[in-house]
């Protein structure tokens, strides 16, 4: 169901901080909306283009879920609207079992009108990023494990194409910097379509293709660098075409939240089955997390490891063994990220995914909100 044109910003209160919008407003609307007033959203993907619904319905995470959560966790107030129960309003005092079932349920409990969400003070202009260069994931993940919590972005990046496939990488540290200055609003961009794909050759399918990519990013990143905070915030916004480097066929990608004692025996795994398929993953990022990992939702103590492959057979080899990585290893895998996850691993994974499914068969026992995502994994 497209709400976007159900887009509108109905209430800004910066004493408390909140704002109130519909649910087609995008996350690129609210930061420009926002920013010139000195606050910001504290969880926003890298992409300006993702709905306040399509957040709360995927608990979203930014750059550092250690430090800021989910998105859910910054929800107060919900609107929503079911066929059989009509117009009904949530928040963790008010039917609070359907907020939680609402907060990453996939859009299952019914259509989101409107929602109120808390805000954070943005008192700077720019964002300063360290870039810190390592030898292997491990490293990356040790830096990532013990880096103090109080940066705004956390993650780590690697090459996968490199010689030896160990996976070098950078782990980058954004802070803010021009306390007192204004955030500038967000630059025009051009959204993503999927027919877009195919426009460009198909770089990221090869591995010479990628490595040459990554050489980009290794130059581009040889000292600190401060940006805009609207283009750290959305750093895809620039680079539409990232994607299209995937081909006509696009890609996949599978994202697991992995226990902190069982990080180097992932990446292990990880690099056994590249071996195994041949396949190299045009993207690969890491991030510390954090959160309550309740019924559907990807949070939980940990670090968050994601791969991106151009789809095709290998790939599907490949993610398959990295269903089993993660039942053997006791990760978590994201649900909304993997569009070929079957049922049988999301039930393994998450262990109050029947609590849900009876929840949600009381709340709405004719099943009339259902997706080809939610037929896929059962529910």
């Amino acid at each position: 169901m497209d709400m976007r044109r159900f887009n509108r910003i109905l209430a800004f209160d910066p004493t408390v901080p909140t704002v109130t919008a519909e649910a087609g407003a995008t996350l690129g609307r609210l930061f420009d909306f926002l920013a010139p007033q000195g606050f910001q959203l504290a969880v926003q993907p890298g992409y300006p283009d993702i709905t306040i619904g399509g957040a709360i319905g995927g608990n979203v995470h930014g750059k550092n879920p250690r430090a800021h959560g989910c998105f859910g966790q910054w929800v107060e107030a919900i609107e929503l609207f079911h066929p059989s129960h009509g117009p009904l309003s949530m928040s963790r005092e008010q039917n609070p079992d359907l907020f939680e079932m609402t907060i990453g349920g996939l859009g299952l409990t019914g259509v989101i009108l409107r929602a109120r969400l808390r805000l954070v003070p943005l008192s700077a202009n720019t964002i300063r990023v360290e870039p810190r260069r390592v030898a292997t994931p491990e490293e990356a993940a040790d830096i990532l494990k013990v880096c103090p919590p109080d940066a705004e972005h956390l993650y780590s990046w690697h090459d996968l194409a490199a010689p030896g496939r160990r996976g070098p990488g950078i782990v980058f540290v954004g802070r803010h910097e021009g306390e007192g200055e204004r955030a500038a609003c967000l630059a025009r961009y051009r959204p993503l379509k999927p027919g877009a794909r195919g426009l460009l050759p198909g770089v990221l399918r090869h591995r010479a293709g990628i490595a040459l990519v990554n050489a980009i990013q290794w130059a581009q990143w040889r000292h600190v660098r401060d940006l805009g905070v609207a283009a750290a915030t959305f750093p895809f916004a620039a680079t539409p075409q990232f994607f299209a480097l995937f081909g006509r066929n696009g890609f996949l990608e599978h994202q697991s939240l992995v226990p902190w004692e069982r990080a180097s025996d992932y990446i292990d795994g990880l690099r056994d089955l590249i071996r195994r398929f041949g396949v190299t993953p045009g993207l690969m990022v890491m991030k510390p997390f954090g959160g309550n990992p309740g019924l559907l939702r990807f949070e939980g103590d940990g670090l968050s490891i994601a791969v991106e492959v151009a789809a095709g057979p290998e790939c599907l080899k490949l993610f398959a063994g990295l269903d089993q990585l993660d039942a053997v290893l006791g990760c978590r895998p994201n649900i909304i990220k993997d569009a070929r996850l079957p049922q049988a691993v999301v039930k393994a994974a998450y262990p109050e995914y029947d609590l849900f499914r009876q929840r949600l068969v009381a709340f709405d026992p004719d099943r009339l909100m259902r997706s080809i995502l939610s037929e896929r994994i059962g529910l």
